[in-house]
């Protein structure tokens, strides 16, 4: 399974932190925009269901999807384990830039963090 917060950290190590945290945060800010105004222009179309519509949707999931990317990213920097979380993982680097097109699919990477915070939880405890 794709691990998220190593995604990001193989990201941070191979691209440099600053470089991947302005990244995310625009995966974040304008994916969202432009799928806010294409919903937007979706909805002032006589059907319902058009390619705008669509569209939008698809571009706010991608936006969502960045979301844990960037607080992986936040929360790695702010600890200084770039080093220890990414480079381990470089010599995979290969497997997580494919596994990079889960990005793609709206809400997967929202979902897989989630998933994985919980079990972390449950092995803390």
């Amino acid at each position: 399974m794709i691990n998220i917060r190593k995604l990001a950290a193989v990201d941070m190590a191979l691209n440099g932190t600053r470089f991947i945290l302005w990244e995310f945060a625009l995966g974040v800010v304008l994916p969202l925009i432009l799928g806010l105004l294409s919903i937007r222009a979706g909805l002032m179309q006589s059907s319902p269901v058009n390619w705008e519509s669509a569209m939008g949707f698809w571009l706010v999931g991608i936006a969502l999807n960045y979301i844990p990317l960037f607080l992986y990213a936040i929360l790695i920097a702010k600890a200084g384990t770039v080093k220890q979380e990414g480079e381990p993982e470089i010599q995979h680097a290969k497997r997580y830039g494919v596994q990079q097109v889960v990005i793609l699919i709206p809400l997967l990477v929202v979902i897989l963090a989630l998933v994985q915070e919980a079990r972390s939880r449950q092995k803390a405890k």
